[in-house]
């Protein structure tokens, strides 16, 4: 598999606020990988992952999941796409880079013994298609692995600037971004339906605040999407500075995050 060039007729990932080449969004996804990552790893090791494997990780971003794939799977191969590839590692001699597009672009059936996406699906209007397409990328008797962010609702009226913000990045995402900030709830359903067997879940929660696990993430995510926010009438400009000066504050904590992984084996025939 050949890596191609990036084309301009293609679609803007997150209606262009997620693109790669914005100076922040490298430093976000770092903030991701640095949330997440930790989950990941337990789900994708649990699933028995060893040497020889080949891997397929999807919307591959900053890279930090496939790096870790191919020296758990070496010398077995991993293929890391992306509509983006310029921040995926180059220096990896069993990590091949593709530039593929999941919606519209398939890849070899039964081809993995493990095939991953995060935070990619809930983008994507086709998202149920794209995870139909995973389940036949991969081997009978191998693992599709799914890392859903869900943002979460704060209860009741938005109480507070930050209460403010973060509804304001889920009005923004269900509308000129096109995701679905709820969507991984219904994962292992999914999964199940599609097929799959041994479903199961895990969920990591996102605190922010001082010291909070998502606390970079958020602040970065609000700084990247805060003009579109206002722009669109969402939020107000205040609700920006007073939301910042409240994370700050060493007594505040709450919850903006839930990541819901999921994962099932594909059956073998006739098992």
């Amino acid at each position: 598999m050949e890596p191609s060039a990036r084309t301009s007729h293609e679609p803007r990932y997150g209606a262009g606020l997620l693109d790669h080449q914005i100076p922040l969004e490298a430093r976000r996804l770092r903030a991701l990988e640095d949330f997440a990552d930790p989950g990941t790893r337990t789900m994708l090791d649990g699933r028995g992952l060893a040497a020889g494997w080949r891997c397929l990780e999807l919307g591959a971003g900053a890279g930090s999941v496939a790096r870790w794939l191919a020296t758990r799977c070496a010398p077995g191969e991993v293929v890391a796409t992306d509509l983006d590839t310029s921040l995926l590692p180059k220096d990896v001699p069993n990590l091949t880079v593709l530039h593929h597009d999941a919606v519209r672009e398939d890849l070899p059936a039964a081809s993995f013994d493990l095939v991953h996406a995060r935070a990619l699906l809930e983008h994507l209007p086709e998202r149920e298609e794209v995870l139909a397409r995973m389940v036949r990328w991969t081997v009978p008797g191998g693992w599709v692995c799914v890392d859903g962010m869900i943002m979460l609702v704060p209860p009741g009226s938005a109480r507070n600037a930050y209460h403010r913000c973060l509804n304001g990045l889920i009005a923004l995402g269900a509308g000129s971004m096109r995701a679905d900030a709820g969507w991984a709830i219904a994962l292992p359903r999914l999964l199940a339906h599609a097929g799959l067997e041994e479903v199961d879940v895990q969920c990591t929660p996102g605190r922010v605040g001082p010291g909070g696990n998502a606390d970079l993430l958020l602040r970065l995510t609000l700084e990247q999407t805060g003009i579109a926010m206002v722009d669109q009438g969402l939020i107000q400009p205040q609700d920006l500075t007073d939301c910042t000066h409240l994370l700050d504050n060493p007594r505040y904590t709450d919850l903006a995050f839930l990541v819901v992984s999921s994962w099932g084996r594909r059956p073998h025939p006739h098992s």
